[in-house]
């Protein structure tokens, strides 16, 4: 992989790439230290030889590791951002350096024992490769966003896993637990109809209805990926 990006953490958390980098190494996304940087490298860089275009595809694998944090670790509060762009040889000597800035992503749980990094990957590279040629795997990191979850989201997160009936049938969540989240939701979601979009008896806090949605979505990848679709 002749080609990196250099990344950059929130000065408050120093020890980020040291506890995820092992759940990165694999030609999907690698997260090395390189003298004093920590760089990100993958096979998906190899084809592009303008600055504009590797720029591009690191931001868009950057995005996507976010979306994994988030959506495993719930880390929201520590940012990764690219800062430059690396052309190495393939014995790892520098070629040339070009610096770039870009804004931060948000990215609490130790990476090594949600992403479990083994001699063959962790679950973390084995998600970024389906992704690629999974679009409903690309659909649901989307739906993870890049910030905690929103009212909205958890609601697009019950409907693009089907609904109630569809999440019950997958052994995911009992109907009517989902049905409470889900009406919970679509209220607040249309607060200037309140007389169409009633609240439930019993209606869960935003924080437990995002991590109620999370759970799903994490349970509905790992058959997607375990090839129970």
């Amino acid at each position: 992989m002749p080609y990196a990006a250099v990344i950059r953490g929130a000065a408050h958390a120093p020890h980020l790439f040291e506890d995820i980098a092992p759940s990165f190494c694999s030609r999907i996304a690698t997260i090395r230290k390189r003298q004093n940087q920590w760089i990100l490298q993958s096979s998906t860089f190899e084809p592009y030889e303008s600055d504009k275009k590797l720029f591009e595809s690191a931001n868009n694998l950057l995005t996507q590791i976010h979306r994994l944090l988030a959506l495993y670790l719930g880390r929201y509060s520590e940012p990764i951002s690219v800062r430059g762009l690396l052309s190495l040889t393939d014995d790892d000597k520098l070629i040339s350096h070009r610096h770039y800035f870009t804004e931060t992503i948000n990215v609490v749980m130790p990476a090594g024992q949600v992403f479990n990094p083994t001699a063959s990957g962790s679950l973390a590279t084995i998600v970024l490769s389906r992704a690629v040629t999974d679009p409903a795997i690309t659909e649901a990191l989307s739906l993870v966003g890049q910030q905690a979850p929103t009212w909205g989201r958890t609601y697009d997160i019950i409907e693009f896993l089907g609904g109630p009936r569809s999440i019950e049938r997958s052994g995911f969540a009992p109907g009517s637990e989902t049905r409470r989240v889900r009406q919970t939701a679509n209220y607040y979601r249309h607060l200037g109809k309140p007389k169409n979009y009633l609240l439930p008896q019993n209606p869960p806090t935003l924080t437990e209805a995002g991590v109620f949605a999370v759970d799903l979505l994490k349970r509905w990848i790992a058959e997607r990926v375990n090839g129970s679709e």
